[in-house]
């Protein structure tokens, strides 16, 4: 391959192997039939080229194979009684996200689909699907392995999508597969043809719109190369050592401890092949190198939005974070850089470094380079500030803030193809919707709604129509699907893959948002969602408690706190946003700033009361609270407060805060707390650490308690969790611990989620007979 280096393997371009592989095939099939011949396991080479030709990936369990593979659809389709909905039937759902139109006609979308294995949801895999928006005919375009994924694609023309999977070994590459002319013809899943071959994982993936360049990431260690990184991780684990040393903050991050590797971009040119198949026409290049932080940033940033290649894919822009000292754990400053990709030294500028805020998700205009737009706070050190639109002119050197009086803070950010519109996500009373905006370089007019319900996002635009685009859309009583808005009046789902699972299982169809007066004499919101089985005779109420505290509920489907698994158990349901809430305007969610304890406390005994007195089906003497993060913080604030503990038969903390001193110094996230605390230090200002402190009220603990915990919580730490329990047991108040080793600030495996709801419900139950 031109300009290749020793990270990528020749090619067979008629078959797209590598030379590599076929010589590591033949050794290991030479291997496999001695053995055989050994000990009579010829079974073992059946498994071999079984693997060889299928795909299938004998690192995976035994028992995960293709033969076992059926659909969630097959699997209800054969079902014939109807269930009340629970964990098990909800992680059952196909997940459906990144819808992509053809990129010249826009007459068929391609998305990700990611399916749990059937029935025990013991390993997943995630598949290229097609379809069809005149016919509505569908296909599967990659073959479903259980521990496969495919992600982040790139319809670059219309034969032709690049991507990401882990389908060769247990490592995530670059691959590509060609579409045939008629798709609905195919009578097989596409084999995919691997282009890379690291030896370590490509994490993120971009490529421009003439498809002659893209970037990728890959964690390495700062000032070494990909081949480096893994030759000296290689050594180090030989070594028998296991010591992490740190010069300075952050030690550890959300779930992980910063070992030393960080997720770097790199750029390559890329070109066809005689075949048709992209090959690398240098060494990618890492534009961090040498520089001791992340693009994207941790622990939840994305390429996909925080890289971008301009419209002639002659520049290019990134998010980092400042990482150079400790500030990094109370600094929520981001910076926006650009690249110019003509010169070969390929030096970074900054273009927000004015700003000591978050300045993150730039976007190239698609048809000006020098138009870039990207969202921008304004208040340092507070991740929760309102994202304000910024657009930067190259040839001014110049920014304006668009929208600058508006009170909404925007979440993504979509171009229309002509560069004169944008398509705006944002939170607004509960729902996650889309606007749309027309008129980019003047104030005199706001964005109009789109989507009225539920939550949109992920919007991907029409080629030809820039009125038109598909997203992917949920809400309480809709898992996510894929829709296409082509006009006001026509809006509909592209997608059906959980049907057959929803057809027999009971749900909860009627939610539905109230308000009362709240603190402040403001006016406040909450959801209602009664019990699957009606209103017709008196319900226990699970009050749910939602996390941030700068959050929501929101009108959309969850995979772990979900409204429906309690409902169909017979419970009423009341959620509250509360002062501090976001998507009620900034003001509101501001206001819980030095009000960690108040406010929000307040609401929830003023929402209790209203939501008792108007749905008075509800058993105000069967009452249990549940809440996660800063809900399981308030959980131990109510704990304290006998006026509204004592209105509740027992209680559920899950990564719940107990003390806040011992909470400054030992998340990861010190920003976050001390702007919550009113922009204020521990050391210097103590007294407000114990204002709202949980610790100082235990002695009014009376109500039994389930405390839930991680043990990779590193945003709450796990000793919270722990130091609850033991106040407790101390206190003789009957109390379980839960506790997940593994698990993080959330419950992401799906067999603890199936046992965390196991265990809630059972204590639910227990108290509220």
């Amino acid at each position: 391959m031109p300009g290749s280096n020793t990270n990528y393997l020749t090619r067979d371009n008629a078959t797209g192997i590598t030379s590599k592989s076929k010589f590591r095939k033949f050794i290991w099939l030479t291997i496999v039939f001695l053995l055989g011949i050994v000990i009579g396991s010829i079974p073992s080479i059946v498994v071999y080229i079984r693997s060889s030709h299928t795909g299938f990936n004998p690192s995976i369990p035994s028992g995960w194979n293709i033969d076992d593979y059926q659909s969630n659809s097959d699997y209800y389709n054969e079902l014939t009684e109807i269930y009340d909905f629970n964990q098990t039937h909800n992680l059952r759902l196909d997940r459906l996200s990144s819808p992509q139109f053809h990129p010249q006609h826009g007459q068929s979308v391609i998305y990700l689909r990611k399916q749990y294995h059937m029935p025990d949801l013991n390993g997943s895999t995630t598949t290229l699907h097609w379809t069809c928006l005149q016919t509505n005919q569908t296909k599967q375009l990659t073959q479903p392995i259980w521990g496969v994924h495919d992600q982040q694609f790139y319809w670059v023309d219309d034969k032709t999508i690049l991507f990401l999977s882990n389908r060769k070994s247990d490592l995530i590459q670059l691959f590509q597969i060609n579409l045939p002319d008629n798709i609905i013809s195919l009578t097989k899943f596409i084999e995919p043809i691997q282009i890379t071959d690291y030896p370590l994982n490509i994490d993120n993936l971009l490529v421009n719109r003439q498809a002659t360049r893209l970037a990728f990431s890959c964690q390495v260690y700062a000032n070494l190369s990909i081949e480096e990184t893994y030759n000296r991780t290689k050594t180090e684990g030989l070594s028998g050592e296991l010591v992490y040393k740190f010069d300075k903050l952050f030690i550890r991050q959300w779930d992980k401890f910063m070992a030393g590797r960080r997720h770097h971009p790199f750029l390559v040119s890329i070109k066809r092949n005689s075949k048709g198949i992209f090959e690398f026409m240098s060494t990618p290049k890492d534009i961090l190198f040498g520089i001791d932080s992340d693009s994207p940033t941790r622990p939840f940033g994305e390429g996909k939005t925080q890289w971008s290649f301009s419209s002639t894919g002659n520049l290019f822009a990134y998010t980092r974070q400042h990482d150079e000292t400790s500030e990094v754990a109370w600094s929520t400053n981001l910076d926006i850089y650009t690249i110019d990709l003509t010169l070969s030294n390929y030096i970074s500028k900054c273009i927000t470094c004015d700003n000591l805020a978050t300045d993150t998700d730039p976007s190239y205009s698609p048809t000006d380079e020098n138009i870039l737009i990207y969202r921008s706070q304004s208040v340092a050190a507070y991740e929760f500030d309102q994202y304000k639109i910024k657009l930067f002119n190259y040839s001014s050197n110049s920014k304006i803030t668009l929208l600058k009086d508006w009170d909404r803070s925007i979440q993504h950010i979509t171009w229309t193809n002509d560069g004169q519109s944008l398509f705006l996500e944002l939170g607004e009373e509960a729902r996650n919707v889309i606007h749309t905006f027309t008129s980019i370089t003047s104030n005199s007019s706001l964005p109009i709604r789109l989507s009225m319900n539920g939550t949109s996002n992920s919007i991907n635009i029409h080629p030809v129509n820039n009125n038109m685009f598909v997203y992917v859309h949920e809400s309480i009583v809709e898992p996510s699907n894929i829709y296409f808005y082509s006009s006001s009046i026509s809006i509909r789902s592209i997608t059906d893959h959980n049907k057959n699972l929803l057809s027999k299982v009971r749900m909860s169809y009627s939610p539905e948002k109230f308000s009362f007066m709240g603190a402040k004499n403001e006016t406040v919101w909450g959801w209602h969602i009664p019990p699957a089985n009606g209103t017709h005779e008196k319900a226990p109420l699970a009050f749910l408690i939602h996390g941030g505290p700068q959050s929501s509920w929101y009108d959309a489907w969850s995979y772990r706190w979900n409204y429906q698994a309690f409902a169909s158990q017979g419970y009423a349901i009341i959620a509250i946003n509360f002062h501090g809430s976001d998507s009620y305007g900034q003001n509101f969610t501001d206001s819980i700033t030095g009000e960690f304890g108040s406010l929000s406390f307040e609401d929830l005994q003023l929402g209790l009361t209203a939501a008792l007195k108007q749905f008075n089906y509800i058993d105000e003497h069967r009452a249990i609270a549940l809440g996660a993060s800063y809900g399981g913080y308030m959980i131990n604030w109510i704990a304290g407060h006998p006026q509204m503990s004592q209105r509740f038969k027992a209680l559920v903390n899950h990564d719940g805060v107990f003390d806040m001193k011992a909470m400054a110094y030992s998340t990861d996230d010190l920003a976050f707390i001390e702007h919550c605390l009113g922009n204020v230090t521990q050391y210097d200002n103590p007294e407000a650490y114990e204002k709202y402190n949980p610790v100082n009220y235990v002695a009014n603990w009376t109500q039994p308690m389930l405390v839930i915990h991680g043990g990779y919580d590193y945003r709450v730490p796990d000793t919270q969790g722990i130091s609850t329990f033991t106040a407790l047991q101390r206190r003789g108040i009957p109390s379980r611990l839960l506790y997940f080793p593994k698990e993080n600030h959330w419950t992401m495996n799906p067999i603890n989620s199936i046992v965390w709801y196991r265990e809630v419900l059972d204590w639910m139950s227990r108290w509220t007979k």
